[in-house]
């Protein structure tokens, strides 16, 4: 008998019949002979629900508060779900993530899992029930509520998967696997059978939604094997596993595997900044809390420099306010943001080998006269920021440019 970690999404768990059919799931698993541990997101919609109501009172909510209400949404369908496993004869019992013991550091809106506490788990599990756990939080050491960020229930999951030695951790969305690029804008986009925990953190921290990049981490760090499947079909879906495994099992020889995309990106561009002054600007932002992305110091004289930066667009406002406190001390000159970018990446093991990769990029982008306005690369990435409004048409152009459009 093994322990298997099943985490739904919110597409997943996003209306009472479907919250059913995920409880069916759940039985056929144990029908098998597993015991099951079940991690859920709030149902589609109810987080971004939420958020807004909070900005309509206050455009930067306290991030505590902020916490204390998002993580609301997953007491609702945790419950639910174990209310339709019980109505089905399944012993099952949901449980918030302090009860569980799941203990974070205390960065909200991005804390990250500490230790786990396994000893109500073990119990349930030797008692024959199904445990209904509410992802995406935790609690830091004194008892506020904490949240993992977006996508956080993957990483729940996953932490949860290895506290307990779980055969593997099973992520069920709206797709049956990670594919070449995002399936609703590219219509040729294959599913990928296996990927070694190198792409798919990659991908993942490049923008791919299909799992949240602090999972894929968590996952490499203990080797614990997920498995991306679809709840709304049957199918082999997606295996992430150790790169010698995921090498063994492709037969591909492109340099590219996928190309994907983060639509919530916004660009910030400081003006005149000095040399000394490019350390206290990052430092400012880090108390801010705000992570960055892709960062260019365009120009030669050190007194007119240009710095470039991409950051997550529900950060831009917190990014805006806490720069515009520093400007006081003339660490740099004005100040210009951009919502409207997005950034696009191809990906592929040892990439930075292949150097007419980029050249392509550039080639391709160019052609269909898509301006990049930064440009960043990696072992295994390649990543550039162009209009949002290009978007679609710059992942189908790269995607059928590095022959993914067929199948592997």
């Amino acid at each position: 008998m093994a322990i298997i970690v099943q985490k739904y999404g919110g597409t997943s768990v996003g209306s009472l019949s479907r919250i059913e059919a995920v409880a069916e799931n759940i039985i056929t698993t144990v029908r098998q002979g597993h015991q099951v541990v079940v991690v859920l997101s709030a149902m589609a919609g109810e987080t971004n629900r939420l958020l807004a109501m909070a900005r309509q009172l206050d455009a930067t909510p306290a991030s505590r508060e902020l916490d204390m209400l998002l993580s609301s949404g997953e007491q609702v369908s945790i419950s639910l779900l174990a209310i339709a496993l019980v109505q089905r004869g399944i012993s099952a019992i949901s449980l918030l993530a302090h009860q569980v013991g799941i203990q974070t550091d205390n960065r909200f809106g991005a804390a990250r899992i500490q230790s786990i506490d396994t000893k109500r788990l073990t119990q349930a599990l030797s008692q024959e029930q199904v445990i209904v756990v509410a992802g995406f939080q935790g609690q830091d050491v004194e008892h506020n509520v904490t949240t993992l960020g977006r996508g956080g229930s993957d990483t729940s999951a996953v932490a949860l998967a290895v506290a307990l030695k779980a055969a593997e951790a099973q992520i069920f969305t709206d797709v049956d696997g990670v594919y070449s690029a995002d399936p609703r804008i590219v219509e040729k986009a294959q599913r990928i059978a296996s990927l070694s925990f190198d792409e798919m953190l990659v991908m993942a921290s490049l923008g791919a939604k299909v799992l949240q990049n602090r999972a894929v981490e968590y996952a490499f760090r203990h080797q614990m094997p997920i498995r991306v499947l679809s709840s709304f079909s049957q199918g082999e879906g997606t295996l992430v596993l150790p790169k010698s495994q995921a090498l063994a099992e492709s037969q591909s020889n492109n340099p590219v595997s996928s190309v994907v995309h983060d639509q919530q990106q916004a660009l910030i561009c400081l003006t005149d900044v000095a040399d000394n002054a490019v350390s206290s600007i990052f430092d400012c932002l880090e108390k801010a809390n705000v992570e960055l992305d892709m960062v260019q110091l365009v120009g030669e004289s050190s007194l007119a420099k240009q710095l470039l930066f991409t950051l997550n667009r529900d950060k831009l406002e917190y990014a805006r306010n806490a720069l515009q406190e520093i400007t006081m001390f003339n660490k740099f000159g004005t100040i210009r943001s951009r919502e409207s970018v997005a950034k696009i990446s191809a990906v592929g093991i040892g990439l930075n080998s292949h150097t007419k990769v980029v050249g392509k990029i550039v080639a391709l982008l160019a052609s269909a006269e898509i301006d990049i306005e930064l440009i960043s690369t990696s072992e295994i990435s390649c990543s550039v920021v162009i209009d949002e409004t290009n978007l679609v048409q710059a992942a189908q152009i790269l995607h059928s440019g590095f022959g993914l459009d067929s199948s592997n």
